[in-house]
């Protein structure tokens, strides 16, 4: 069995992110006042590990308001 983060480095390889902020390029042609983005892969291990912690910070605050709408709040 997998670990949670060999899953995420599968997930996440081709994906190009900036070298600076490490934002997802998503569509962008630039970021950070510049056009350098490179694969997931190509980051550092120390990269990498933060790149997937955002991405899990960002799914539970996701979360957490889809819970607060589905209460009412």
């Amino acid at each position: 069995m997998k670990s949670l983060i060999e899953q995420y480095r599968e997930e996440f390889q081709g994906i190009e992110y900036c070298c600076y902020c490490m934002e997802p390029k998503d569509g962008k042609h630039s970021c950070c006042q510049e056009n350098h983005f490179i694969p997931f892969e190509d980051f550092d291990d120390v990269d990498q590990i933060h790149i997937i912690d955002g991405e899990i910070a960002l799914a539970v605050w996701q979360a957490e308001k889809q819970l607060e709408i589905a209460n009412g709040r």
